[in-house]
């Protein structure tokens, strides 16, 4: 398959002040990020809350300038010029997480969706119009008329996420990025949304980067997965082969953090517990080490992904079985 999508290097430094106005400490939101995405494939950005997904997802749109790295959507390097922006803003949408701020509203259901087409100036009123509508009926809102007059107010939460996904595909884009998209919706209209994202790769060939930190719906949709920590990919590789037998002793934790509905889950043993934060600097060495019942002396030094099999790669000295 051809790559649609890669980021190499990627790095995002953010500083906190204290009170006084003086640097205190820098954060590695994304410290040297790479990988890519196939056409057609779905790529699984997962992670605990504050790994820095989001930040991942808004410097590929470049609307947070990364400190250093390059991004290449369709074999072109995306820069900070006026067509390289319009370039990955049109071939590449974001599903946002909270379908009740991700859509305007004032607007009616019709003019979100068509909004991203008089962004780009595709097409005349008429033809905008249809295609806004094509899109709602892609996304399975019937009737679609009647939807189309709506105001977000008037439609479910996961009626709304659905309006979100029609107004990312309207354009036609190549790759969309869905940021927890389902994390706050009913458990009952989860699978529904996530179903119509699969049928929608299906028929469009779309290329998606799912961010989440729920690897039950990630095992559901995802081809490949990257586990993320502390701004630093820890394992990359195909997700049933990851999720079956993790290498890194952090992904082995996110699994164990999986809840199945059932009592006994209560009673389960986990493979691994992660130890109470050390005071060491969490930047030094490995990231997880600080927390990890593995750590030994050689993971002060930082671990870089080394192979393990084809087309998979962990961060770590100690490579759990």
């Amino acid at each position: 398959m051809e790559e649609i999508l890669s980021v190499k290097n990627l790095k995002k430094y953010f500083t906190k002040k204290g009170l006084s106005g003086v640097s205190k400490d820098t954060i590695r939101v994304a410290d040297g990020i790479s990988f890519s995405i196939k056409s057609g494939e779905t790529l699984v950005l997962a992670g605990e809350s504050g790994s820095g997904k989001t930040t991942i997802a808004r410097m590929i749109l470049r609307a947070l300038e990364p400190d250093s790295g390059i991004i290449n959507f369709e074999g072109h390097e995306i820069t900070n010029q006026q067509d390289s922006l319009k370039k990955i803003r049109l071939g590449c949408q974001m599903v946002h997480q909270d379908p009740y701020a991700s859509i305007n509203p004032r607007m009616t259901v019709l003019d979100i969706v068509r909004e991203p087409l008089e962004i780009h100036s595709i097409g005349n009123k008429k033809e905008r119009e249809q295609l806004a509508l094509q899109a709602l009926s892609q996304v399975n809102l019937e009737p679609v008329e009647e939807i189309a007059s709506k105001y977000p107010h008037m439609l479910s939460g996961g009626q709304r996420q659905r309006v979100a996904i029609a107004r990312a595909i309207v354009t036609k884009p190549k790759v969309v990025i869905a940021d927890e998209p389902v994390s706050m919706l009913d458990v009952s209209v989860r699978i529904g949304v996530l179903e119509l994202m699969k049928e929608l790769q299906e028929r469009m060939k779309i290329s998606f980067l799912y961010i989440t930190h729920d690897l039950a719906t990630a095992n559901y949709i995802g081809n490949r997965i990257a586990i993320l920590y502390l701004g630093k990919i820890v394992e990359i590789g195909p997700i049933n082969e990851i999720l079956s037998g993790p290498r890194h002793p952090y992904t082995q934790a996110l699994i164990d953090s999986i809840s199945y509905p059932d009592p006994e889950n209560l009673k389960r043993d986990r493979k691994i517990r992660i130890n109470d934060p050390l005071d060491i600097d969490a930047y030094q060495g490995c990231r997880f080490r600080a927390r990890c019942p593995y750590a030994i002396e050689k993971c002060k030094q930082e671990p870089e992904l080394e192979e393990i099999s084809e087309g998979r790669q962990a961060a770590c000295f100690v490579k759990i079985n």
